[in-house]
């Protein structure tokens, strides 16, 4: 089944408010014969691959009103983690939820999880990025405002 990039932001939406609960996703390392059928790289799952790259992102403004939850964006490369560690504080003090891309597996999302006791779901964020007119990560998705 093919979704629409509408129907896949609003899908990463209602899992990123499901999981504001949360103060680590929970995520297994067993998979089921069923699971393995799955296409779970597209929208959540790993792997997680995205277009976007490590890079500068500007600060700018966008409709407060498209987003009720903070979400920030990471990758596992070393520029994120870095970034992740500098900004731990902060994240949890907004109560934001990591979507983490480009990442193989589940044991890369626990590790950053559970050193950075943040929520972080594994997205082709893409749809998201393309609709906020990004191509780079780390950044923030905040009160109206997207900040690195």
């Amino acid at each position: 089944m093919q979704f629409s990039k509408s129907w896949t932001f609003v899908l990463l939406m209602l899992v990123t408010n499901q999981a504001l609960s949360l103060q680590v996703i929970p995520l297994t390392l067993n998979h089921s014969d069923s699971a393995n059928k799955l296409n779970l790289s597209s929208p959540i799952g790993v792997p997680a691959r995205s277009k976007a790259t490590v890079g500068k992102v500007e600060t700018k403004k966008i409709d407060a009103g498209i987003f009720t939850t903070v979400i920030f964006i990471i990758g596992p490369d070393s520029y994120s983690r870095h970034w992740l560690a500098e900004h731990q504080q902060q994240l949890q003090d907004i109560q934001a939820i990591g979507f983490i891309t480009n990442v193989d597996d589940f044991d890369t999302i626990i590790q950053l999880q559970q050193k950075s006791q943040l929520p972080l779901l594994p997205v082709n964020v893409d749809p998201l990025l393309k609709l906020l007119d990004i191509k780079h990560y780390p950044l923030v998705i905040a009160k109206g405002e997207i900040w690195q």
